[in-house]
């Protein structure tokens, strides 16, 4: 065995041209100048899949390269290696883990059905919480793979043993797909990937030209850090479900442009909405989105019937699967995507015929406010027919946006930076790689195409002896052009309350740079040799920053090491029996759930309003209350051992952000109180017991009353 040393440092309707006439007729039945509109050769299908597989293995390369650099990962244990899946990753990782541990698949895969580990004592359905399907998919597809090269005898992984350093014992590391940890890290690559080909398939879809392909993956590289961050976090959920985000607003682009009538279309449709579903808790509110634009579109008649209702049908199709693959999940059954596809299929079906009735353009104006009275109203019931209030926490969220609301469980959540507004910093950073100036440039261009069109339109159809027979004041208008600006307006105004969104917001803005490359919004520029020469002056402009952007990234050169949390970790395994109830801070119960198998009660995912209760009760420790209080807290939801961390008992990233200040909003009557956490980490207070301790962390026995537990052999750093 080879032994290393680490690094120091840390339809559309083309109307045909009448015969034997000497002026071309445009896409939008109106006369044109050869000069004005040169059409564009759609690039092969072939050439355009291999340039998009070409750009997704470089994203791949990119990132996987990104996050070694960033925790020299390739020389770290399997205990430090599980470490670094800090909060909700560790927890996901951990059901990978069980489904490769089980003696077999079926074996895991009821151990995540029927769970009692995570919530301690209750037992849940982990596949009906949590969405987690990417580790069922990658727990079965290594299971397969070590069955299939042992079989062959083939070698998949190298190890070798690693001198750590700093009175450090040595390690043993594995790299390569035979182990369980690359394995899973090669799904999130190949999850990278498919963002990156998409992105291309998608910029080249709305330009329809090639080089719009390539300027969205441009601007999405050169502005790496504020779309994506799959390279520091490789097992959140956006970074698996991110790539079926761009499927979906590709698939709408194509039939919104061709509406087809073939029922393979919403089958299609509605699979990529099934899978989007079954991959992230938070896509039923991109789904929602979506479906408000397109229904829009339809009642301003920007889009046929048709076309509305592929998309309609095919989103109900994959959100009923959805809720079967994930065992009836309350959250999706109650949520504004159920509300929302209820809402449109009775307006729909009963209250459309009835306004059309209505004066024009009463009619349309009272379409759109039924759309979101009956998808509210629909939520509403939902809600109350199956019992659900787990995402009020998002309405909170919202609220205290706008308004000077606030409880415990929306400060939680605003306090950390993910939550809070999008920074200027990030602006300016789009600013600087000239995306966002670009994006802009090109929505003028646009605007002026579509009002030059809908006057053309105006015009001809008031020529007309009988002003009904002309053409659509929409003609000609690219329906698939303003879904994607209307999408994008909606994911701004998401970025800008929500700054985590972002990644939704600067992946839109790379796909709207790609109309740089569309001819027919430039027609001021007569020659196409101009409109190359801007595009390429614009481009070279965002490489200036752009490139300065991915050289900083891949300098970044460090090496985890966290000794603190290692001995905790090996102290429970150690010194705990099994069926040890551990609370305690969120992130730090994920790394104890992942590496020791202990029950607890408390988690980082806090989508469910159970689990946000007890993790409150579980945080009274970082109140004013009273010991012997937060005690007989502890000590009814069954916990053995209670976990504190120091930087948690002074925790404040800005003012009224500490753990205590969040107690001081939710109890102001004990505001003039000591807070307690402090005392317990540095003393041994009754009716506590002290039976860990080191520079960052402290467990707490919590002994029962009725039945004295003798205390652990004490350990101090």
């Amino acid at each position: 065995m080879a032994v290393k040393h680490r690094r120091s440092g840390d339809d559309r309707t083309t109307s045909k041209p009448k015969k034997n006439s000497n002026t071309p007729i445009s896409d939008t039945g109106i006369k044109t100048d050869v000069k004005q509109e040169e059409r564009q050769t759609p690039p092969s299908r072939a050439v355009v899949l291999v340039c998009a597989i070409c750009c997704g293995l470089l994203h791949s390369y990119h990132v996987s390269s990104l996050f070694e650099n960033d925790r020299h990962f390739s020389h770290l244990s399997d205990l430090e290696r599980e470490m670094t899946f800090r909060t909700e990753m560790g927890l996901y990782y951990s059901y990978y883990k069980t489904l490769v541990e089980a003696d077999n698949f079926v074996v895991g895969l009821n151990r995540l059905v029927v769970d009692n580990l995570t919530e301690y004592p209750d037992t849940i359905n982990t596949l009906r919480r949590f969405n987690l399907y990417p580790e069922v998919v990658l727990g079965g597809g290594y299971r397969m793979f070590t069955h299939i090269t042992t079989w062959l005898g083939l070698e998949t992984k190298v190890c070798w043993q690693v001198n750590r350093g700093h009175d450090l014992l040595p390690v043993v590391s594995c790299e390569g797909l035979g182990d369980p940890m690359y394995f899973y890290l090669a799904g999130a690559w190949f999850s990278a990937a498919l963002t990156v080909a998409l992105l291309f398939l998608y910029g080249t879809q709305l330009s329809e030209n090639l080089l719009g392909g390539f300027i969205t993956v441009l601007c999405f590289f050169f502005n790496h850090g504020e779309a994506t961050r799959i390279q520091w976090t490789p097992p959140l959920r956006e970074s698996f479900a991110y790539p079926w985000s761009l499927a979906l607003g590709f698939a709408v682009t194509i039939v919104l442009r061709r509406p087809l009538t073939s029922w393979i279309y919403p089958i299609l449709l509605g699979t990529i909405v099934m899978i989007y579903l079954l991959l992230w808790q938070f896509a039923q509110f991109t789904v929602v989105t979506t479906l408000a634009i397109v229904y829009v579109m339809y009642t301003v008649e920007l889009i046929p019937a048709k076309a509305m209702l592929v998309i309609l049908l095919g989103t109900t199709f994959g959100f009923l699967n959805g809720v079967v693959l994930q065992f009836g999940n309350n959250l999706l059954l109650a949520s504004p995507l159920a509300g929302c596809i209820l809402g449109l299929l009775l307006l729909y079906v009963f209250l459309e015929p009835l306004i059309q009735h209505l004066p024009y353009p009463t009619n349309k104006g009272t379409q759109l406010a039924f759309l979101f009275i009956s998808s509210a109203a629909c939520k509403i019931e939902l809600s109350q027919v199956f019992g659900v209030d787990h995402d009020t926490h998002i309405l909170n969220i919202l609220r205290s946006k706008l308004s000077n609301y606030t409880d415990f469980h929306t400060l939680l959540y605003t306090c950390s930076p993910e939550f809070d507004f999008l920074p200027m910093e990030s602006l300016m950073k789009l600013c600087e790689t000239l995306l966002i100036p670009c994006v802009t440039f090109i929505g003028g261009a646009v605007l002026v195409n579509f009002l030059s069109l809908m006057r053309q339109n105006l015009i001809q159809r008031m020529a007309q002896e009988n002003q009904t027979s002309g053409p659509s004041v929409w003609s000609g208008v690219d329906p698939g052009v303003v879904f994607n600006v209307l999408q994008l307006a909606v994911f701004t105004v998401m970025a800008l309350l929500i700054m985590r969104l972002k990644l939704f917001f600067t992946p839109q803005l790379c796909v709207m740079a790609s109309l740089l490359a569309s001819r027919k919004y430039w027609r001021i520029i007569k020659r196409k040799e101009m409109h190359f020469a801007l595009m390429a002056v614009i481009v070279g402009g965002m490489c200036v920053r752009g490139f300065k952007n991915m050289s900083e990234q891949r300098a970044i050169v460090g090496e985890y090491a966290n000794p603190e949390l290692e001995e905790l970790i090996e102290w429970v395994r150690a010194e705990t029996s099994q069926d040890s109830v551990f609370a305690g801070p969120m992130p730090t119960m994920a790394n104890l759930l992942l590496s020791t198998r202990r029950p607890i009660v408390n988690h980082p995912h806090y989508e469910n309003a159970g689990l946000r209760k007890r993790t409150k009760d579980v945080y009274s420790i970082f109140s004013r209350r009273t010991a012997k209080s937060v005690h007989e807290t502890l000590l009814n939801m069954k916990v053995n051992f209670v976990v504190l961390q120091e930087s948690w008992c002074q925790r404040r990233n800005r003012p009224g952000c500490g753990m205590v200040d969040l107690w001081d909003v939710e109890e102001p009557s004990n505001r003039n109180k000591a807070p307690l956490c402090p005392k317990l980490f540095h003393r041994n207070p009754a009716p506590f017991q002290r039976v860990f301790g080191n520079d960052q962390y402290v467990v707490l026995q919590v002994p029962s009353r009725y039945v004295e537990i003798p205390p652990l052999r004490a350990h101090s750093a």
